[in-house]
């Protein structure tokens, strides 16, 4: 091992975040293959050189920005939208909706976010969807679903955003319609398989090209879980979680899925992680700082951020980050509106 190789020692590594760490692990493993340097272990051995290829190559791809909008509040169904700076640690307000709602979905795709069905004052459970382009800071409409849905299951792959189940004319629904961001279009239902099980406010994960369905409600609280195969077209029916229950919220790290709280007779604050390569269920020995539904989840430099929610009947403006490999809880700033039933999505 050259003497650049041993700058990073074990203590050293604590607290890097996990893209730092895999450039080293990266700059190892090309020293261990060769025998010698390869341009992975000049890059992971020479301090300096490591920190301009991270400034350079890195941080302009870097999750920066948390995406919050609408919801229920204290007043309301609320059209107010917030955004996160990580790297300022501040809350901004940004444009509102165009109308107040809530129970809907949300996706981002090409530098657009896309805020999908859900119930509006006008409308009721409504068809319609807006996007919003980052760049040029405003929503647009775009055009509706083939049908009204709130608290649908919204997944990304590819510039493709697939809108499955929810609640439509007072019934649950195992519809899924695609639209796909380049050509401004929806396809009709039926071109992509139904899900085997009819339900709205379920949990949705993407791991490559396969959707995780997960719980739900249908005539009562669901622990159902199937996965989509998008090249495939087919669903498969995978092993139940272990705690029936709708409105939780979904993380991925790697390939496991981790759900927090959500309602099952009551508020639980149970935290659930599938192993999808083992098809198999663990309850956490970690637990939500407060039993919660209607909470939102996304994961930054491998950190689980938890946002809003309700609990105890009260709209929480709760922000916290869960260290999945240790367990601990932190708080962030809180929002600038308590809410639960909202979107929030991470880029």
């Amino acid at each position: 091992m050259t003497t650049a190789m041993k700058i990073f020692t074990l203590t050293d590594t604590i607290g890097w975040s996990l893209r730092r760490k895999a450039l080293v692990a990266l700059g190892l493993a090309g020293l261990t293959r060769t025998g010698g340097e390869s341009p992975a272990s000049l890059l992971a051995g020479d301090h300096w050189l490591f920190l301009m290829f991270d400034e350079i190559a890195v941080k302009p791809y870097t999750t920066d920005t948390i995406f919050v909008c609408s919801g229920w509040g204290k007043s309301g169904k609320l059209s107010s939208v917030a955004t996160y700076a990580i790297s300022t640690n501040e809350w901004h307000d940004a444009p509102d909706l165009p109308k107040p709602r809530c129970d809907h979905g949300i996706a981002f795709v090409d530098g657009r976010v896309f805020v999908i069905g859900g119930w509006t004052p006008d409308d009721g459970t409504t068809d319609t969807c807006v996007t919003f382009s980052i760049s040029r800071n405003k929503w647009e409409v775009i055009p509706p679903m083939s049908i009204a849905r709130s608290y649908p299951g919204v997944a990304v792959v590819g510039d493709r955003i697939f809108v499955m189940g929810g609640w439509h004319k007072q019934i649950r629904t195992c519809i899924v319609e695609v639209y796909k961001v380049s050509g401004n279009t929806w396809t009709a239902p039926g071109v992509v398989a139904p899900m085997p099980t009819p339900r709205f406010e379920f949990g949705v994960a993407v791991i490559g090209n396969r959707i995780f369905t997960i719980g739900g409600f249908n005539d009562g609280a669901l622990s159902t879980v199937a996965v989509h195969d998008t090249e495939t077209n087919t669903w498969t029916k995978l092993s139940p979680m272990p705690t029936a229950c709708y409105g939780m919220a979904v993380a991925v790290i790697g390939h496991q899925i981790w759900c927090f709280g959500g309602y099952s007779r009551k508020n639980v604050d149970v935290i659930e992680v599938f192993d999808v390569d083992k098809n198999e269920w663990t309850t956490s020995k970690f637990k939500m700082t407060s039993p919660r539904n209607g909470a939102k989840a996304v994961v930054i430099d491998g950190m689980i951020w938890i946002v809003g929610g309700e609990s105890g009947g009260k709209a929480l403006d709760l922000v916290e980050i869960l260290d999945p490999e240790t367990g601990t809880w932190t708080n962030a700033p809180s929002m600038h509106s308590p809410r639960y039933n909202h979107a929030a999505i991470a880029f």
